[in-house]
């Protein structure tokens, strides 16, 4: 067995996970009379559900719960920015910065824009307290951090304002976000909540609340391209992050304290994410062609900017075929364990509901399902809105022209979706409320033509991102002998 698979404790399988066709897993809920709100909607989650995007949050009205809620026409309560294309950096401004340029000029203007940003941002946090959010998404956050992290243990992270003399990025990014996001979720004596207690006081109760959580279970393997299986802190936030992917025991362990958590807040229903393969998204490049063993799978994944020509499986850092394989068959456990969880709660009367945005994702990619020739029976082709047609899931490029060559559902960062691709996600959690009887003002069909003229990467690409990625690979050849 290979080791990844043998850490988590998995024996690899060619089965596949089938899409949840009934979100509510065919388990009965008696209908409730319905109770006034003060809050009609709320989510929690991750750099997903804070509509992170190019690495960075800029336009907060551009998530994916922002897009529902103004579908169902109720007010979410959301951090607002006003600054330079959000933060830690804004991959979209700095190609308008910086590409397609001679050199020189390239350099200065995409430094200039990283200081003008590290300026805008890295500043003292104010006083506690603020605004009470009904967005609760703090991008980075696995499940343990939703159980413990509050805006005052992440102020502990913080140093004074100043600009960091050597590193032009803003400093302690994750920590800034979860301020800016909780630190008006306290109790009357001023106790910093988590995000999990925090939706329990939200006064008067929650009509609908999201839950979109579990990607960072196992995003640091594709990040930081290694498999190294949780181990016994997994419970402990500093002794966690050693770790790239949760085991599906431990992962079933925290999701079981969430789901308590989520039900101890006062609620009408509750819509829970599946959590997507993170070998999908084009953050890790499949090369080498199909796996023999399992030909869903490339033989090797490496960067994104890596060609096949240029591959050393010798040299450069990947993950192999059975890396991938093994993480995503741990993912299947984690949503194994999730529909557990909402199974059970339907059984004791609540109404909790599924949206498997995970299966929309294995449906929409590309190089898995086409190049190599091997989409599962289950996923049948994903039907892109006629104003989406010739977008994919691939790495995106543009030529110096500015013409969209590949890619336009997800973003620079390689993991996140664009405007145009957080739609979809809105689309599938708005049919689900659909089916459930939900009202929505402005009807229950996102309007994907007004969306991708939102949508600047995708209406107006910055020319040259695939020239940029050439030039990345052979800075990354050059400095082999360094490495």
């Amino acid at each position: 067995m290979p080791t990844a698979a043998s850490d988590l404790g998995l024996t690899l399988t060619t089965a596949v996970r089938p899409p949840v066709e009934d979100p509510t897993l065919g388990v009965d809920v008696p209908p409730r009379p319905p109770r006034p709100r003060t809050h009609r909607f709320a989510a929690v989650g991750d750099s997903l559900t804070q509509g992170f995007k190019h690495y960075a949050v800029h336009d907060h009205a551009l998530s994916w719960p922002a897009l529902l809620a103004d579908l169902l026409g109720v007010p979410f309560a959301r951090p607002q920015d006003g600054g330079p294309g959000g933060y830690p950096l804004n991959l979209e401004f700095l190609a308008r910065r910086a590409l397609a340029r001679p050199l020189v000029p390239a350099v200065v203007g995409g430094l200039a824009y990283a200081l003008e940003v590290q300026r805008a941002y890295e500043r003292p946090p104010g006083p506690r307290g603020g605004p009470r959010y009904e967005d609760l998404a703090v991008w980075g956050w696995d499940l343990r951090d939703h159980l413990a992290r509050t805006a005052d243990t992440e102020r502990a992270r913080l140093r004074s304002g100043w600009l960091t003399r050597w590193n032009p990025l803003v400093q302690a990014p994750k920590a800034r976000a979860a301020v800016e996001v909780l630190d008006g979720s306290r109790t009357a004596t001023g106790e910093a909540l988590t995000s999990l207690r925090a939706l329990r006081d939200l006064d008067g109760g929650v009509e609908t609340l999201c839950v979109w959580l579990g990607s960072n279970n196992a995003l640091p393997s594709v990040v930081q391209l290694r498999v190294v299986a949780s181990g016994p802190g997994f419970r402990e936030l500093h002794a966690k992050d050693a770790y790239t992917v949760w085991t599906v025991p431990d992962f079933t362990a925290e999701l079981a304290e969430v789901a308590r958590a989520v039900a101890a807040v006062d609620t009408d229903r509750v819509l829970w994410g599946t959590v997507p393969h993170v070998t999908i998204p084009p953050i890790v490049h499949g090369l080498g062609g199909p796996l023999p063993e399992c030909g869903r799978y490339f033989r090797w994944y490496g960067r994104p900017w890596v060609r096949e020509e240029t591959f050393d499986p010798d040299r450069d850092r990947h993950l192999t075929g059975f890396d991938a394989w093994a993480v995503d068959q741990a993912i299947d456990g984690y949503n194994g364990a999730l529909l557990d969880v909402v199974s059970a709660a339907r059984e004791q009367g609540r109404d909790w509901r599924v949206v498997d945005v995970g299966a929309m994702l294995d449906r929409l990619a590309v190089r898995r399902n086409d190049e190599l020739g091997a989409r599962p029976p289950e996923f049948a082709p994903y039907p892109l809105p006629d104003a989406l047609r010739g977008l994919d899931t691939r790495f995106p490029a543009t030529d110096d022209a500015g013409r969209l060559l590949a890619g336009g559902l997800i973003g620079l960062d390689g993991l996140h979706p664009t405007t145009c691709g957080y739609g979809l996600v809105a689309q599938e959690f708005a049919a689900v409320l659909a089916g459930a009887g939900v009202e929505f003002a402005r009807g229950d069909r996102i309007d994907f033509e007004e969306l991708r003229r939102r949508d600047t990467f995708v209406s107006d690409p910055p020319a040259g991102v695939a020239g940029a990625l050439r030039t990345i690979d052979r800075l990354d050849r050059w400095t082999r002998v360094l490495r």
